[in-house]
C-alpha cells in the first residue's frame, strides 16, 4: 500500500485532537452545569455562573486548538500577529462586544435575572454571551412592568456608549408612587390617613428585608439615609388636591402592587361621602343670548 505523504498524516492527526478537544470540552461543560445545579440553590446566580464556566471553557478550547493547527514558536507568534491584526482591522465590533463582556462580568454591571435597562430596551436579563446579551423584554406597548413576550438581543458593545440601568442590583426594591387627586371640598386628611394605611399594609411583610438591605447598600456606597416606609405628600394645584403615597415595593411587582392599591383606594373612597376624587371638568356658567336673523 502507498504510504500517505507526511502532510496529510499530520492534517488527520490535528483533526482527531481537535475534535478530542471539542468533546472533553462539551462534556466538562455539562458536569461542571451540574455540579453548579447542586452546589448553588440561587437559580439567577447558578445561570450567571454557568455563562461565565461556559464562556471560559469556549475560550480555553479554542487557544488549544489554535495551538494545534499553528503549534508553537516563532511561526505562532508571527501567525497570531497577522490573525489578531487582520481581526482587529475587520472586526472592530466584535472586539468591542467582547470587550463589553469582559466590562460586564468585571464591572458587575449586572447578572441573569437582574431587570436593567440597556438603552432603550427594558427587560430581564437571560443569558449573557461573549458577544451578545439576551433579555425578554417588558414595557413597550404594554406600558407597565410586564412581559410582551419578545426576546431582545442586545450587542454587549452598547454598555460603552448607554448607560445602564440596574432595577434589583444590591437592593431588590423600587420607590414607587400613587398618586391621586382630591377636590379642595374633600376631607383630604381622611383621604391621607386612608392611603397611608392601605400603604403600610402593602408594605408590612417587606419593610424588614428592605430597610435591612438599604443598610448595606449605605455602607458601600454614598447614599443618602431615607426610609421605607410609607410617606405622603400634598401639592395644591389650581383644580385639585393633589396626594401622592410614596412606597417601597419589590422591583418584580410594581405594577400588580400599584393596580391593586388605585383599585381598593378608589372602593375605600368611594363608600366615604366626604372624598371624591377630583377630575378635569368645564363648569358652563351661562349662554350668550341667541340672536333670529
Amino acid at each position: 500500500m502507498p504510504e500517505l505523504p507526511v502532510s496529510y498524516v499530520s492534517i488527520v492527526l490535528k483533526l482527531v485532537f481537535s475534535l478530542l478537544v471539542l468533546v472533553v470540552s462539551l462534556v466538562a461543560n455539562r458536569a461542571l452545569r451540574n455540579l453548579l445545579k447542586m452546589q448553588i440553590r440561587d437559580p439567577a446566580q447558578m445561570r450567571t455562573l454557568y455563562t461565565l464556566v461556559r464562556n471560559s471553557v469556549f475560550i480555553v478550547s479554542s487557544i488549544v486548538v489554535l495551538f494545534i493547527w499553528l503549534g508553537s514558536g516563532s511561526n505562532l507568534t508571527v501567525t497570531m500577529g497577522i490573525l489578531g491584526a487582520g481581526i482587529a482591522f475587520a472586526s472592530q465590533e466584535v472586539i468591542g462586544s467582547f470587550a463589553g463582556y469582559v466590562n460586564i462580568v468585571t464591572g458587575s454591571l449586572f447578572r441573569v435575572g437582574d431587570r436593567v435597562r440597556i438603552g432603550n430596551v427594558v427587560g430581564d436579563v437571560l443569558d449573557i454571551g461573549i458577544l451578545r446579551t439576551r433579555v425578554m423584554e417588558i414595557g413597550e406597548w404594554v406600558h407597565a412592568d410586564q412581559y410582551t413576550g419578545r426576546m431582545v438581543t442586545i450587542a454587549n458593545r452598547v454598555v460603552f456608549s448607554d448607560p445602564v440601568f440596574n432595577y434589583t442590583q444590591g437592593w431588590h426594591y423600587l420607590w414607587d408612587e400613587v398618586v391621586i387627586p382630591v377636590t379642595y371640598s374633600s376631607d383630604w386628611r381622611l383621604a391621607c390617613e386612608i392611603m397611608l394605611d392601605h400603604g403600610q399594609e402593602y408594605t408590612a411583610d417587606i419593610q424588614g428585608q428592605a430597610q435591612a438591605e438599604l443598610r448595606d447598600l449605605v455602607q458601600d456606597y454614598p447614599v443618602r439615609e431615607t426610609t421605607v416606609e410609607p410617606t405622603l405628600y400634598i401639592a395644591m394645584t389650581d383644580n385639585w388636591i393633589e396626594l401622592t403615597l410614596r412606597y417601597v415595593v419589590d422591583a418584580y411587582a410594581r405594577r400588580r402592587v400599584k393596580g391593586q392599591l388605585h383599585q381598593e383606594l378608589l372602593q375605600h373612597f368611594e363608600s366615604e361621602s366626604g372624598i371624591t376624587v377630583a377630575s378635569v371638568t368645564m363648569e358652563i356658567v351661562g349662554f350668550p343670548p341667541l340672536r333670529e336673523k
